[in-house]
């Protein structure tokens, strides 16, 4: 009976942690459980058949672990579930288009962040001035890769 036990609980025990490792991300219920089951396993071999079965039982678990990682990794199961897609979309380089002393008119409102239509292209700009309604007239202070800085042009 024991010695069952101490089967069940390393395949379970290996099982778990195969699956921590490959679908769980994160230490998770999966992980815990899956090292409890090798400890209580371990344990028993210990408890019951002494030191030498417990110690065998220890090298048993690493070689297993260590066969099961390779066997899942060799039979592609990963690469059935991995993605293959290559993005190759490009980002405009409104930054090279738009620069300082271009005027647009706000889109949203800058609180101190918000859209902006500049030149035909709507952005991200940041407003130095604080809040600017949407529809105000704003204009181009700096430009950089990061952000855009704009002031408003009061009217007056």
């Amino acid at each position: 009976m024991n010695t069952a036990l101490i089967i069940i609980f390393i395949i379970l025990g290996i099982a778990l942690l195969i699956l921590e490792i490959f679908f769980l991300p994160g230490t998770s219920i999966a992980g815990i459980a899956g090292g409890a089951f090798l400890i209580v396993a371990v344990w028993v071999a210990f408890s019951a058949f002494g030191a030498k079965v417990g110690w065998y039982s220890v090298a048993g678990i690493i070689v297993v672990f260590g066969i099961s990682l390779y066997i899942f990794l060799k039979a592609g199961v990963m690469d059935k579930i991995s993605l293959k897609t290559e993005i190759d979309g490009k980002v405009e380089a409104k930054d090279e288009v738009i620069k300082a002393g271009d005027r647009g008119i706000a889109s949203s409102r800058l609180a101190p962040i918000g859209n902006a239509e500049i030149d035909g292209f709507v952005v991200e700009v940041k407003s130095i001035t604080g809040f600017v309604d949407a529809g105000a007239e704003i204009e181009v202070i700096s430009v950089n890769k990061q952000e855009i800085l704009v002031k408003s042009i009061n009217k007056n």
